[in-house]
């Protein structure tokens, strides 16, 4: 458990909350649904925190001081809270839409790399495509995307 383990460390919530710029209520869930095995609950930075805690029995205070200042990010109430509103939204759709092409590619999406450069190449261009004047090398970049938009709707005609 790691409210134990942060106990023994001699390491206080309140000290933990500030190093990890969390208040110390959404501290406190974290550590609840670590303990409670809901890991999917806590944010990846601090659940990567308590799983080094956790995982080595040697470390002191100290270390973990250290852990935190060269391995974490920032962590910040609105980064969960827009998670969460994110998760929320991601699971509306894929209930109203349970069979949709987008529901799909979002499953597959998740259990899968296959997509990961696809994915990487759409972010890439989502910015230019709301461009109204692109330059020449702007435009090479999204030549991929509009011949695959055309040759979709020469399908669907």
């Amino acid at each position: 458990m790691i409210k134990k383990r942060l106990k023994d460390l001699e390491i206080k919530i309140t000290e933990l909350a500030d190093y990890l710029q969390l208040s110390r209520t959404t501290l406190y869930k974290f550590i609840d649904s670590y303990d409670a095995k809901n890991r999917k609950e806590v944010n990846s930075s601090v659940l990567k925190l308590f799983d080094y805690i956790e995982k080595n029995e040697l470390i002191g205070k100290r270390n973990v001081i250290n852990y935190i200042l060269t391995n974490m990010t920032t962590v910040t109430e609105t980064d969960v809270s827009e998670v969460n509103g994110l998760i929320k939204s991601v699971k509306e759709y894929i209930s109203n839409n349970p069979k949709s092409e987008k529901t799909q590619f979002i499953e597959k999406s998740v259990e899968t790399n296959s997509f990961d450069i696809v994915i990487h190449y759409l972010m890439d261009i989502c910015s230019l495509l709301k461009k109204t004047k692109l330059t020449e090398e702007e435009k090479e970049k999204i030549n991929p995307y509009k011949e695959i938009i055309n040759i979709y709707r020469i399908k669907e005609e």
